[in-house]
């Protein structure tokens, strides 16, 4: 639901957070982005994190041991909306009308070109080169994170690196060359802003 994600965040009714935090990602769990009466259940190993945060149910503890606790407990009622359920629909629908807007403007051909261009130059690239291992892709940058985290869609899991929580500059070049020496046999592509790649341009030495 990832170009769904104002929709699905604005109307649910409870959020289930697991291995993130309620930081400037998910807008802290506030107004306006969420609802004003979401609950918010948090898994998380810091207990300093659930209480900082309030959330209607605070759960500490290892992710992957609470949601085997989790799943034993509702084997026996599983709980499944259903691929025709009125809220999947909406979801569904905004989604494909949100991914055929940015298709539209990815499309344009604009001379000088804009900010998009280079992000579809990219996109269409790595989407060319396919083939299994999936690349690994490093996006660093203000909007180039952010509008990268939409257009550079990973295949595989695990195949994305980028400034995450802390919205750190000068990672990514660092990160690339990482990912190279763990995984010789993929291609690594390190897509760089301005201001990114000028915080970490060393490291190409």
């Amino acid at each position: 639901a990832t170009a769904a994600r104002s929709l699905a965040i604005g109307k649910c009714d409870v959020a289930v957070v697991i291995g993130a935090r309620l930081n400037w990602l998910l807008h802290f769990g506030e107004p306006p982005k969420w609802s004003k009466d979401v609950k918010f259940i948090l898994v998380d190993v810091s207990s300093e994190e659930i209480e900082l945060r309030k959330p209607f149910l605070g759960l500490v503890g290892d992710a992957k041991q609470v949601l085997e606790i989790l799943n034993k407990e509702i084997k026996d009622d599983p709980f499944c909306l259903g691929s025709t359920h009125p809220w999947v629909d909406a979801i569904s629908k905004k989604s494909k009308e949100n991914a055929s807007k940015m298709e539209a403007q990815l499309a344009k051909d604009v001379v000088p070109f804009n900010f998009l261009t280079p992000m579809r130059i990219i996109r269409d690239a790595i989407l060319e080169f396919g083939g299994s291992p999936a690349p690994v892709v490093v996006s660093e940058g203000a909007n180039t994170m952010d509008v990268g985290r939409a257009v550079l869609v990973q295949k595989e899991p695990r195949t994305r690196l980028d400034a995450g929580t802390w919205g750190t500059m000068g990672v990514g070049l660092g990160y690339c060359i990482a990912a190279a020496v763990a995984y010789p046999d993929r291609l690594v592509v390190a897509v760089e802003g301005d201001s990114g790649y000028g915080f970490s341009a060393m490291e190409v030495e």
